[in-house]
């Protein structure tokens, strides 16, 4: 489905080449995209980008997170501000972001690190949330590199140190 909702912004996946991977067409009115890609499990990875300027309910993220296979990564910019990600007010899509975690018991894997840089105010946030079904919790580390590279958002890694599987 084409998106119609918002000229701007955009969302990505990288992938290390050697990951096996396969994308997967998701049906969503909102910015979105998704991948299957086996590290230690089989996982689906989904990024999104919800703009501040455009509505956002809760049964939109309910309706994206039924049309993917579990276990999933839900990565992005959610521009919300929550007590759980580490900001010290919470606006009302961040209201609505720990209704949909605790609704669907999924996991916040941000540590409280601020993940943006307001530049005209020289202010921190954690708009980018990293959210985990509970089956992954545990799996993953989460951080933030040090380094803006040129953006306004801290780039965010994941990783994991349980080893692949072999395939023998």
């Amino acid at each position: 489905m084409e998106n119609n909702r918002s000229l701007y912004g955009g969302v990505a996946i990288l992938i290390k080449n050697s990951t096996p991977h396969q994308q997967l067409h998701i049906n969503t009115g909102l910015q979105a995209n998704a991948f299957r890609a086996t590290c230690h499990k089989t996982i689906t990875i989904c990024s999104i980008y919800l703009p501040p300027s455009i509505a956002c309910n809760i049964t939109e993220l309910e309706d994206l997170i039924r049309l993917l296979p579990f276990p999933v990564l839900l990565l992005g910019d959610f521009n919300a501000h929550s007590q759980q990600s580490g900001f010290t007010k919470r606006s009302t899509r961040g209201i609505m972001v720990e209704d949909f975690l605790l609704k669907l018991n999924l996991l916040l894997l941000n540590s409280g690190s601020p993940t943006y840089l307001q530049s005209a105010t020289a202010s921190f946030s954690a708009i980018d949330l990293s959210i985990a079904h509970h089956a992954l919790y545990l799996d993953f580390c989460w951080q933030t590199d040090s380094d803006l590279h040129g953006s306004d958002h801290y780039p965010i890694v994941i990783t994991t140190g349980i080893p692949l599987p072999s395939f023998s």
